[in-house]
């Protein structure tokens, strides 16, 4: 075959050839071809354009041709590069290469082959095939002869290159690049790698086809033991070596299809794990892809997977002991089989057991692995049944305290997951767990008994949060019993625990939240702050417990307190004693006699430094102390009344509490007529009685005494202590004097600290005189005192208010409630709520429910006693509040009224008082609804729904409607202006001037008159009410939320008004408003997406009202409403309003606030993916309409001057084209024009600036319209038109042409020209048919714009009339060409020149076969374009290659065109050598020398004489630039026509002779244009030389003055200093010129020889010696001429002549010989030797040696023999030569 013999580019280039020959071929051809095809592929040149190497390979239209190629590259990236019976990266070959020399060892090229084989042939190197490949795939490679290894790296390259040319699928070709990237050779593995990683993204790794090639190369061929294989065994492959398997597993790990290839997602693991073909980062890969099947396999394929995959891992972990990494991954994959395949350890708890062993066993990281593992299974064993329970919890407990760490983590994470909250063992092993060192373990074990948690997976009716009290209290007493007398007791003193003390608390805790668990109660696990109100449910339950008993003694609630008893006599704790408090209080009669020899210890607790056990403790010493008898109940009260004088602080606190909590047990029971137990016969019981009655009022005095003490801590306790006492009894106190009550009762202040000190002291001897309106007068010190202590302050109003309910006709009532009103001060806003729970404790008196028992009865709602009507002091506080402090211009005092007022209606809302003052209550919490504190509208808030639930039906009502109308439209607040009333709040204006507050009306009129400005104040005030109008409808927030439960169907009529405004405030800016609607919204919708439905257009049209709203945050909350309500909703309700959405959007986007703008976008892009989704074709109609109604708002505006606003209307244009499908069909004009037109106005800024600074440089402006036209192809816009073309049909062209024309006219852009014309070479593909009838116009507009000034538009055009030609009738493609001749010929701008070839060039490329039918037009203008030449270069311009590109494709050669079109080309030259240009003159006559040289002897006439006329006309006239032209043209005439100018035939008159010619020229030779003359001299001498005409006397009369006058002026020139250096070489040129013309005109006629010759020769002799180097030569080689044409050599001259022979001989070869003495010019002298040469031969063969003398022989034989000495050796050899013929014949 010729083919490989030929070069590797043409092999190359003939690729595409191959590849198009090879489908249909037998199977042998087709494998010869590719074997050609593949080493050619590494040669071959791509094009840049994908588009052209698909068409160029023609690959996706021959499908089979395409799989053949890509089996064949595959294989061929799978060869190795040696070959032979063993290689160490083949799978099960483990035999090492013998040594060197042996049979079969490697050679010295690195390949080895079998040592009965010959070497390097194919037979042996595929006996045994390579991995991954069979015997006959490597004959298939290889062929015939076994490549070198450089040489398959290479094709190796080639083919990857090939692959990687976009010329197949990405998912036929990622198997191949996987492959190349694990090949050895560093080349081939990085270009795989650089296209694997530009396309694997895009791949879809779960591509069937993709998984199962990657199977194949992994795999092999699998012969399946037992059955018969369908598979030869030459065509069996073998497995892919391990390189090409760790390759192919990142990818396997990425695909979910390879999961479900069964078996052979097994067959590898396996094969991988224990076959031979491995190492360890395969087997780490084959685990990692058993985890990957567990994650991504499907059940149905994983369930019968499971058990098999198991085995092999656990036969991993106890084979791998020397990998830790692989066994930890094995260990996981266990983890994460079991999780999916539950049964596969539910059924055997020994797996289980193993690897809580080996949680102890393992190396430190692997037991982390077996950690995840254990984590892993736990949810598995949820369902545990039978003895497999009782075989966790035994391993659960074993393992809590096991001294590993990790092992006890997974114990308790076990015991959490494995079993339900209510087990009890479980829960046993959490509180063991709650005392670990390892603060993890400790907090999860606490955060799961405290607050455990239903999964959603928990369905099972039978879950509780927490176990039976008496299951848990009964096995935790037996644990304790085993565990105190084992090992594990913890030991304190003397005392043994059977647990550490944190570990007892947690179970004493847990026990109480069984406790509260069981009793119905919501459990707490925080006893820092214990709710009190549950202990009377408690209290019910205890009572149950202690009577379903037979021996309470031994009952839970016994072992309860034991165990409480237990730990506080070896550890204190604040938790112990509280459960031991609860227990007691709640059963007192039943459980604290038993306390009663333990007081001594009890008063040990409450003397503990914690001030929470104390206050606990001296509770249970109260309980305890009054199940005691009179006289032992006086013996208690001495002695704590002696404790407060004790000199330590805590035992005066913890007896000072247990005083208050004694006294007011003692008198509770005393006033509900309990008898006290066990009292003693001998006493007298009423003189005991009056004694403790004695001591108690002592006490109380000594208490009252202490308020007054400096320390905080006692100044509580005695405050708590007499709130306590006056809770449950009257205070044994005076009552006071009326008149000081009555005046304090009046008077609106308090009495002040100062006189209090004086009234009252704190010795002995004035605490007789301690009365209850003293206590009154303390406490109300207390209360409005900035330097109490806040907690102090809480207790002093508790025990305020506490001072009515004990007694039944407190006498200072109005006193308490007064001094309770002053707390405000002061802004203390923390304390209200305690003044408020004060206030009507104190209004209701004995009628309160705080003087009930707090442990055993429960709180009931206030009733109306009809025995006992009076409530002044309901009526009285009510009105106070009402009219004093809820319209007080202090802030902070209508603050507390509120907090005041929600707690009277929420206490006592039934009270008749407050029944009959609810309209104005809710008319005062609507007022606080404005405030700018959000505590007091949450406040408000809450008071309006405690109204509500308290009101009549018509009151509802009227409540209903004045929250709507502040919430839809803001409430103006009506609160009168005062000069203190504060219309900002502090610090929110800044400081005035002088440093003061900016907060008051009085301030801000301050303000504006030091500013003089006095409207300065309406703009403060109207700013104020701004503020207020927001806060109303926050507030108004706060009141919905509240009460929406039960206004439900009041609210339905307001819904459509609501739910708008409701809606959009949910995201408000301001997050308070924010989150109040949102509470609001949950609490009025229950079903979200159904009420936003029902009401989608009135939410949207609120929404675009507000849109445009004067408030920025109206706009911002509006936008961001928008985004929300668009996002995943069905719009088809309000499709109508799309198109006002857009605009208003765009309006906003432009925002002068950036956060509204940033909203904004946001709006955008929801509308956005929202029009995209109505606009897809899936919609129908819908769909339709949506176009019809998003598609002029995008378009409209895309010119916005908003850039995001351009980039979104762009986005979605883009995504909508892409989803609308066929129903873009009927908007295709309107978009197509409107994104050519974004082509412009799109384009940054940047680029108008730059093309405005680079208009000078013509080149720099086209590369960057280059640029400009090369991303606008590339951009979104162009990729949208193009995608919209194939809706283009003959429906559509009647609307688009015409505004497309229009566009091109108009268009002012370079993208949208460029972007018009490539749109409409794409119509011509789309719909050529459709596109016939609109051609004309179409070519006429485009015709027009090849007059544009940028170079690159024109080109666009240019190529855009190319493609349209296809489709244009012959006579509008005649007219364009037409046009295109007339163009090119009359107008000089070298521009449209230019245009007018890429037009045809384009012509010729796309559709040649229009071209050639009006080929008599075209190509004649082409072949003499092709002819233009750069004016000021003289070079050929760029765009000769176009023409010459046009003729050359269109004709069969440059000579075959000439020929077929030569009457043309003649007319079109001939016309333009009449051309008023001299450029064009110039250059017809350039095309003319090409005929002529091409044509030669065979330009005939009449074309001849036509050709030569018109030249010689136009020689005519005056010199201009590139007149020389002419002058070639006619000697290329003269010169390949000679016979027919010699002998002209007779048809042929008007020929112009030679005569005529010469005379012509001769002429132009005197003109005086140096260059000019030169040209002509040289054409004159040529021609006479050529034709042998002799016409050396005229030629002579022209060049001798040119060499005599430069002769003359050579001095004169050398002084001249005007004379310029270019002048000076033109001259040269000339002259030597001139020399040259003697030489070609010295004719050949003896009689012009006799007349010249003594002349020619001593001015060529004489002007050899004194010019030039140049002129030097060109004299040498006229010498060579004369010598050879010289007659005087002829035969038979006479003595005369031979005298004139000797004598041109003599002056010729002096200036010769000297001529060879220069050292430097080599070239020069090689001529004259030539010369010199010439003479001596020519007289040897004359036989005249004797005519040179002596003289001039010496001299010729001295040159030549130092020029024998010359490196040179032409001119050594000949110097030698003439040498020996001189000195031998020369004598």
């Amino acid at each position: 075959m010729g083919y490989p013999r030929m070069t590797a580019e043409k092999q190359a280039a003939l690729a595409p050839t191959l590849i198009q020959c090879i489908e249909g071929k037998p199977g042998a051809q087709q494998d010869s071809l590719m074997q050609l095809l593949i080493p050619a592929l590494s040669n071959f040149k791509y094009p840049p354009d994908a588009d052209k190497r698909r068409v160029m390979f023609g690959l996706s239209e021959k499908p089979k041709t395409a799989r053949l190629l890509l089996a064949f590259m595959l294989d061929y990236l799978l060869l190795p590069y040696t070959f032979g019976t063993s290689s160490q990266d083949r799978p099960g070959s483990a035999a090492p290469p013998g040594p060197p020399g042996a049979p079969g060892a490697p050679g010295p090229s690195g390949r080895s082959r079998p040592s009965s084989a010959p070497a390097n042939t194919v037979a042996a190197a595929t006996a045994n095939p390579a991995p991954a490949l069979s015997q006959n795939s490597m004959k298939r490679i290889l062929g015939e002869n076994i490549p070198d290894p450089e040489q398959i790296e290479k094709n190796k390259v080639g083919i990857l290159n090939f692959l990687g040319a976009d010329v197949l699928p990405e998912e036929d070709i990622v198997c191949h690049l996987i492959v190349g990237s694990s090949d050895t050779r560093h080349s081939v593995a990085t270009a795989a790698d650089l296209e694997l990683k530009k396309m694997q993204s895009g791949v879809d790794w779960n591509d069937p086809l993709i998984v199962k090639n990657m199977y194949a190369i992994f795999q092999g061929t699998i012969i399946v033991k037992g059955q018969k294989s369908q598979v030869k065994p030459e065509d069996r492959r073998t497995p892919a070596s391990t390189r090409i398997r760790m390759k192919l597993f990142p990818f396997l790990l990425r695909s979910k299809e390879a999961c479900e290839q069964f078996p052979s997602c097994i067959q590898i693991v396996f094969d991988c794990l224990f076959g031979n073909n491995t190492n360890p980062k395969l087997k780490v890969n084959a685990v990692q892809f058993v985890h990957h099947l567990c994650i991504s396999c499907s059940d149905t394929k994983i369930t019968p997977m499971g058990p098999v995959l198991m085995s092999g891992m656990m036969k991993l972990i106890a084979e791998a002991k020397d990998n830790n990494q692989l066994r930890g991954l094995a260990y996981v994959a266990v983890g994460k089989i079991a999780r999916r395949v539950p049964s596969l350890v539910t059924k055997d708890i020994g797996m289980i057991q193993l690897f809580f062993d080996a949680m102890c066993k393992e190396d430190k990281e692997t037991r982390l692995h077996v950690q995840e593992s254990l984590s892993m299974m736990a949810p598995a064993l949820k369902n545990l049944e039978g003895p497999n329970v009782k075989l966790m919890e035994e391993l659960v407990m074993s393992n809590v305290e096991n001294p590993e760490a990790q092992a006890r983590v997974i114990a308790v994470q076990y015991a959490l997951t494995v079993f339900p909250p209510h087990h009890i063992p479980s829960r046993y092993v959490l509180l063991l767990a709650t005392g670990d060192i390892k603060e993890d373990i400790h907090s999860e074990a606490t955060r799961a008994l405290r607050n455990p948690t239903k999964s959603d997976k928990d369905e099972s009716k039978d879950w509780k949060a927490f176990p039976g009290f008496t299951e848990m209290v009964n096995y935790i007493k037996d644990k304790a019993t085993q565990r105190v007398k084992s090992p594990a007791r913890h030991v304190i003193a003397t005392t043994h625990l059977p647990f550490k003390p944190e570990i007892f608390n947690e179970v004493l805790l847990y026990l109480r939240m069984c406790l509260a668990y069981g009793a119905g109660l919501p459990v707490n696990s925080d006893l820092s702050e214990p709710n009190i109100d549950q202990a009377p449910t408690i209290s019910v339950y205890v009572n149950q417990l202690l009577k379903g008993g037979k021996d309470p003694s031994k009952g839970p609630i016994q072992t309860y307190v034991d165990m409480a008893r237990q730990l506080l006599s070896a550890s204190p704790s604040h938790v112990a004693t509280y459960c031991l408090l609860e227990v007691l209080s709640v059963a007192s009669s039943k459980l604290a006699v038993q306390f009663t020899d333990l007081l001594e210890w009890i008063k040990g607790l409450m003397c503990s430094t914690r001030e929470e056990m104390r206050e606990s403790a001296s509770q249970v010493y109260a309980v305890v102390a009054c199940t005691l008898d009179c006289g032992k109940l006086l013996t208690v009260v001495k002695e704590l009344t002696k404790n407060l004088k004790d000199q330590r602080l805590e035992t005066q606190h913890g007896s000072l509490l247990a005083l208050g909590y004694l006294i007011g047990r003692y008198l509770y029971k005393k006033k509900s007529d309990v008898t006290v137990q066990d009292m003693e016969t001998d006493l007298d019981e009423t003189v005991v009685s009056e004694q403790l009655n004695e001591c108690i009022a002592d006490a109380v005095r000594v208490i009252v005494g202490m308020m007054d003490d400096s320390h905080v801590m006692l100044n509580g306790g005695a405050c708590l202590a007499i709130g306590e006492i006056s809770r449950n009894g009257e205070l044994p106190l005076e009552d006071g004097q009326t008149e000081t009550s009555q005046s304090s009762s009046d008077n609106s202040q308090s009495s002040s600290e100062g006189n209090d000190k004086k009234r009252y002291k704190q010795d002995d001897s004035s605490s007789q005189a301690c009365t209850k309106l003293q206590v009154v007068d303390k406490l109300a010190a207390k209360i409005s005192s900035s330097k109490e202590a806040n907690k102090v302050k809480e207790k002093a109003c508790l025990a305020m208010g506490y001072l009515p309910v004990g007694t039944p006709q407190f006498p200072h009532t109005k006193a308490v409630i007064q001094g309770l009103l002053d707390s405000t001060k002061e802004k203390q806003m923390n304390l209200h709520f305690s003044v408020g729970e004060a206030l009507n404790n104190a209004a209701l008196g004995n009628k309160s429910s705080a003087g009930r028992d707090l442990w055993t009865e429960e709180e009931k709602p206030f009733t109306v006693d009809e025995n006992n009507s009076k409530s002044d002091e309901m009526e009285w506080l009510i009105d106070t509040i009402l009219t004093k402090y809820v319209h007080n211009p202090v802030p902070h005092v209508r603050q507390a009224s509120c907090v005041w007022l929600l707690s009277l209606v929420k206490k006592s809302g039934s009270h008749p008082k407050i029944q009959a003052k609810l309209q104005e209550i809710q008319m005062a919490f609507m007022n606080m609804l404005t405030e700018n504190d959000e505590f007091t509208q949450d406040a408000a808030s809450k008071g309006l729904g405690l109204v509500y639930d308290h009101s009549n039906s018509e009151s509802r009502q009227q409540l209903l409607s004045l929250l709507v109308d502040t919430l839809t439209t803001g409430r103006k607040s009506t609160q009168t202006v005062t000069g203190d009333t504060q219309v900002f709040q502090q610090g929110a204006l800044g400081e005035s001037p002088t440093g003061g507050g900016l907060n008051t009306y009085k301030e801000l009129c301050s303000l504006a008159s030091d500013l003089n400005q006095p409207d300065l104040v309406y703009k403060f005030m109207h700013l104020a009410n701004h503020n207020a109008m927001w806060n109303s409808r926050k507030g108004a927030a706060f009141g919905f939320s509240t009460i929406m439960a039960q206004a439900g169907e009041q609210l339905a009529p307001h819904l459509p008004k609501i739910v708008p405004k409701l809606y959009r405030y949910q995201y408000d800016p301001s997050p308070q408003i924010r989150l109040s609607m949102s509470s609001i919204w949950n609490a009025l919708v229950s079903d979200n997406k159904k009420t936003i439905d029902t009401y989608l257009k009135e939410i949207l049209q609120d929404l675009m009202t507000n849109l445009t709203s004067n408030m920025w945050r109206v706009r911002e909350s509006s936008c961001l409403a928008l985004s929300d309500l668009l996002r995943g909703r069905d719009l088809d309700k309000v499709l109508e309003y799309l198109p006002e959405v857009w605009e208003i959007c765009f309006r906003v986007r432009d925002d002068i606030k950036e956060s509204v703008r940033l909203a904004a976008d946001n709006c955008l892009r929801s509308l956005t993916k929202a029009s995209i989704k109505l606009c897809d074709v899936s919609r129908g109609k819908i769909g339709e309409q949506a176009i019809s109604l998003v598609l002029p708002v995008l378009l409209n505006g895309l010119p916005s001057k908003v850039e995001e606003i351009r980039a979104v209307c762009l986005q979605t244009l883009v995504k909508i084209s892409k989803n609308a499908g066929k129903l873009l069909q009927p908007h295709v004009t309107q978009l197509v024009i409107a994104l050519l037109e974004s082509l412009s106005g799109l384009e940054p800024q940047v680029m108008n600036y730059l093309a405005l600074h680079v208009s000078k440089s013509q080149e720099t402006q086209e590369k960057l319209d280059n640029a400009r036209i090369a991303a606008s192809k590339s951009s979104p816009m162009m990729d949208t038109v193009n995608f919209c073309v194939q809706y283009v049909d003959n429906t559509v062209l009647p609307e688009l042409v015409p505004r497309l024309t229009e566009l091109i006219r108009s268009g002012i852009g370079v993208g949208t020209k460029a972007g018009c014309a490539n749109f409409i070479i794409m119509l011509t593909h789309q719909c050529a048919r459709d596109l016939q009838p609109f051609a004309g116009k179409l070519m006429s507009v485009l015709l027009n714009g090849l007059n544009d000034r940028s170079p690159s538009v024109r080109k666009v055009y240019a190529s855009s009339l190319g493609h349209l030609v296809k489709v244009a009738k012959d006579s509008s493609t005649e007219k364009l060409i037409v046009k295109l001749k007339s163009w090119y010929l009359e107008k000089e701008d070298e521009g449209i020149r230019v245009a007018c070839g890429l037009t045809l060039q384009a012509m010729a490329r796309q559709n040649p076969d229009v071209l050639k039918r009006h080929a008599a037009i075209a190509l004649p203008l082409a072949f003499l374009a092709m002819h233009q030449k750069n004016p000021d270069s003289g070079e050929s311009d760029t765009t000769q290659s176009v023409w010459e590109e046009v003729w050359l494709d269109s004709t069969p050669g440059t000579e075959g065109g000439i020929r077929l079109y030569l009457t043309e080309i003649v007319d079109i030259t001939e016309t333009m050598l009449t051309s008023q240009s001299w450029h064009m003159k110039a250059q017809a006559a350039r095309a003319m020398s090409t005929v002529a040289t091409k044509l030669g002897s065979t330009l005939k006439p009449p074309h001849l004489g036509v050709l030569l006329k018109a030249l010689l006309k136009g020689l005519s006239g005056r010199t201009w630039d590139g007149k020389e032209s002419l002058l070639k043209a006619v000697q290329s005439i003269c010169v390949s026509c000679k016979e027919f100018l010699q002998t002209p035939p007779d048809d042929s008159p008007d020929q112009p002779s030679m005569n005529e010619v010469l005379a012509a020229i001769l002429k132009e030779c005197k003109k005086e244009n140096i260059t000019y003359k030169i040209a002509a001299l040289n054409c004159v001498a040529t021609i006479v030389e050529v034709q042998e005409i002799d016409r050396f006397q005229e030629i002579r009369d022209i060049v001798y003055p040119l060499i005599s006058e430069d002769k003359k002026n050579s001095d004169k020139d050398d002084e001249d200093e005007d004379s310029s250096r270019k002048d000076r070489e033109n001259k040269l040129e000339l002259k030597a010129c001139a020399f040259e013309c003697l030489g070609k005109a010295w004719p050949a006629s003896k009689e012009t020889q006799n007349n010249y010759q003594e002349e020619v020769c001593t001015l060529l002799s004489s002007g050899l010696k004194v010019n030039t180097i140049k002129i030097q030569t060109k004299i040498i080689k006229s010498m060579h001429l004369f010598i050879d044409r010289l007659c005087l050599l002829d035969a038979n001259v006479t003595e005369a002549e031979t005298s004139v022979l000797s004598n041109l001989f003599q002056q010729l070869i002096p200036p010769l010989c000297q001529c060879l003495g220069y050292a430097k010019y080599g070239a020069l002298k090689l001529d004259a030797v030539k010369v010199l040469e010439k003479m001596i031969l020519k007289l040897k063969d004359k036989q005249e040696t004797r005519l040179l003398p002596t003289q001039v022989k010496d001299d010729l034989i001295k040159a030549l023999d130092s020029t024998s000495a010359e490196s040179h050796p032409q001119l050594k050899d000949t110097a030698v030569k003439l040498h020996k013929i001189v000195t031998q014949n020369f004598n």
